[in-house]
């Protein structure tokens, strides 16, 4: 089957909204709160995929793509240029499916958002903030050579606190 990556539209807000609870639902249990997981979840992601995806084109530094297997969406990617001085590029979101894990989904949205980022900005670096506890998702990034540079308390979007570590990528092209 085939696999694409497409840039998000604003009719996409919904789909990605989903794809974005299903995620954490799978992936912050025990570290966001059930009741919200169980609950306003999807609501809260989707006003949040409303905004970001309301404009077409999107804003010139935001960068949103969906990745489709056989036609149905499995996971998408979301970036934007210059969200810090030093750290450059910020990687807000990137998640897949959890039927479609391990399945190379996940590299091939990082090599897209990273090639977006060369594109636009050839010499920033990239980082992103993951929760301490997401063990999955903390030996994906080391994988794929990101280097811890910072830890912090996050207030997290149901009001609870939890452990965060940013990592940081300052060469992408290995990444693209």
């Amino acid at each position: 089957m085939a696999v694409t990556v497409r840039l998000a539209t604003p009719s996409d807000a919904v789909i990605v909204a989903e794809l974005h609870a299903e995620s954490w639902r799978t992936a912050y249990r025990g570290i966001l709160r059930d009741e919200f997981l169980d609950g306003p979840v999807v609501e809260e992601r989707r006003t949040v995929w409303e905004s970001r995806l309301s404009t077409s084109p999107p804003p010139e530094g935001q960068f949103v793509a969906l990745i489709e297997h056989g036609g149905e969406p499995k996971g998408f990617i979301c970036v934007f240029l210059d969200a810090d001085p030093e750290w450059g590029a910020l990687l807000d979101n990137l998640h897949v499916c959890a039927s479609a894990r391990g399945k190379g989904l996940g590299r091939q949205l990082m090599a897209a958002g990273a090639r977006w980022v060369l594109q636009h900005r050839p010499h920033s670096p990239m980082h992103l903030w993951v929760y301490e506890r997401n063990l999955a998702a903390r030996r994906f990034y080391e994988q794929l050579g990101g280097v811890v540079t910072a830890s912090r308390l996050h207030t997290a979007p149901d009001g609870s606190q939890a452990d965060a570590i940013r990592y940081c990528w300052k060469d992408l092209t290995g990444l693209r």
